[in-house]
């Protein structure tokens, strides 16, 4: 390859102006100005207003205010920011595109800091932008774009600190400490990003370096550690789910090792054959609730092998994408509940990248050794981007619809909470932050177990005053909570019926209930 001239300002600013451009039509054609109900991003929100209120990293939904570590504290921190001026859903989204355009700009400027062409920055860059997936998250108010933000971050910082200076006189260096543990508290998995910088200062054999960024992650990780202890909290909820055979059905207790470690790798190949294609590929349909075939065997193994080798273009920095990579599915490969293709989320930038670059280093060579031409110009890749309209049509009209019944009803209910009763009534709900966001008042969530009893006891213990039974599609309901009612239904009025799908609003007896279960 030939040695790349570096860019003139002038073009550089076109490059920098046309990936902006592209994000905001991505951006625009897919944004979701309703809230995600997934629920999560509620729970982020209300953090956030605990923050902007005062409050410290509190649980909003009750008088106590007391302290929580449901979630790591980063991304509520930075959106906290704009709680102060606005409760506003938009500015909030708009944030978390400001940073899947910053992250994609960033990797620009690292693609051609290692000396490929422009032109190939600029495309494998732009590939990003159109991935659904990405696109998906970057409209919600969840951490996903502002933990890829500091991970780029930090991958940039690194790059910088090759200055040939002594690394404890390179800023660059502490700053690179400073944004991958920035990772680390916007989601627990930027333990992976961690491990791929000390596997590349490993690999780089630079020992003092790889010394001195565990200690100082390490340093940078005690204040929340510290915080949680002098709270009373154990560090992270992952923890326990990591050992639980279905986090949705706690009752089914704990795996052995070698249960965990089936898991583990029936986890990894289900990442390998059917997330990754899934995500990079959108294109094809993928059954994740099925065994891998031969055909998405040969899929993934092609696939992983132009991601390889667009991998290996990135000189010694090529550790850092392997080791990340590998990080990430191994973090992933853990977790009880791996939810599809949702967690490598955050990867899949990268995975695009290195898969664009590795499209162009093969064809490359190929034209090459067939003398056809003496260079295949990158921009003969940009047909790619069509496929990815499908994908993005689907999302734009996904986001663009309105709620289905179900939570329209769901919905209904906790704006009437709102309107008619006092914000410290107590309303008991599956996806309890997310009816708290309609009805601005006091929640709490019921035990997930299948004993009757222990189930009222807790409606009691949290001070429940009305029960919310709903048709959200989640097991835990149809589960544990009408069981329970139907069991004890002189325990539960109905205040309110909506109909097309049933849901109700129960009042709950709490005095007649604890007669009852007091003399047990």
């Amino acid at each position: 390859m030939k040695a790349i001239k570096p860019l003139k300002s002038n073009t550089l600013h076109y490059y920098m102006a046309g990936l902006t451009i592209l994000f905001a039509v991505t951006f625009s054609y897919t944004f979701n100005s309703k809230i995600d109900i997934n629920g999560d991003n509620c729970a982020y929100y209300m953090l956030a207003t605990s923050i902007a209120g005062g409050h410290g990293y509190s649980d909003i939904t009750s008088e106590a205010y007391n302290p929580t570590n449901v979630f790591p504290p980063g991304y509520p921190l930075l959106m906290s920011f704009i709680r102060i001026f606005t409760d506003s859903f938009f500015p909030q989204k708009v944030l978390n595109g400001l940073f899947l355009l910053a992250s994609v700009l960033l990797l620009f400027f690292f693609v051609r800091k290692n000396k490929l062409p422009d032109s190939l920055a600029f495309v494998a860059s732009a590939v990003v932008l159109l991935n659904y997936q990405v696109l998906h998250f970057a409209t919600m108010m969840m951490s996903e774009m502002s933990f890829l933000f500091f991970a780029v971050l930090t991958l940039w910082f690194l790059c910088k600190a090759d200055d040939g200076k002594p690394f404890w006189k390179n800023r660059y260096f502490y700053l690179a400490i400073l944004s991958a543990a920035y990772c680390y508290h916007v989601r627990t998995q930027g333990i992976a990003m961690a491990a791929a910088v000390l596997g590349f200062f490993l690999f780089t054999k630079r020992w003092k370096e790889m010394l001195a960024f565990a200690g100082g992650f390490v340093v940078c990780l005690m204040p929340w550690i510290l915080r949680n202890k002098i709270a009373g909290m154990e560090q992270s909820r992952y923890i326990d789910a990591i050992s639980m055979s279905n986090i949705w059905r706690p009752e089914e207790g704990t795996l052995s090792f070698g249960e965990l470690t089936a898991r583990f790798f029936d986890t990894f190949r289900m990442l390998l054959t059917k997330a990754v294609p899934d995500s990079v590929l959108p294109y094809f349909s993928i059954d994740y609730d099925s065994s891998a075939t031969w055909n998405e065997w040969i899929i993934a193994i092609i696939l992983v092998a132009f991601i390889g080798i667009g991998m290996w273009q990135f000189g010694r920095y090529k550790y850092l994408f392997i080791f990340y990579t590998l990080a990430t599915f191994g973090v992933i490969s853990i977790h009880s509940a791996p939810g599809g293709n949702r967690y490598i989320t955050t990867l899949l930038p990268f995975l695009e990248t290195s898969l664009i670059i590795g499209l162009y280093i093969v064809l490359s060579f190929g034209i090459r050794k067939m003398k056809i031409a003496k260079e295949f110009s990158p921009w003969l890749l940009i047909p790619l981007f069509f496929f990815s309209y499908p994908k993005l049509e689907q999302l734009h009209a996904q986001n663009k619809a309105p709620f289905p019944a179900n939570y329209r009803n769901f919905f209904a209910i906790a704006e009437e909470v709102h309107k008619k009763l006092p914000a410290n009534t107590v309303i008991c709900s599956r996806k309890s932050g997310l009816f708290h966001m309609y009805s601005k008042g006091a929640v709490s969530d019921y035990l997930w177990t299948a004993d009757d009893t222990e189930l009222i006891k807790g409606l009691i213990q949290s001070k429940t005053d009305y029960v919310v039974l709903e048709q959200l599609g989640y097991s835990s309901t149809a589960r544990y909570l009408y069981p329970a009612i139907q069991k004890h239904p002189e325990l539960f009025q109905t205040v309110i019926h909506l109909l097309n799908p049933d849901t109700y609003l129960l009042k709950f007896d709490r005095e007649k209930a604890m007669e009852k279960f007091n003399s047990l």
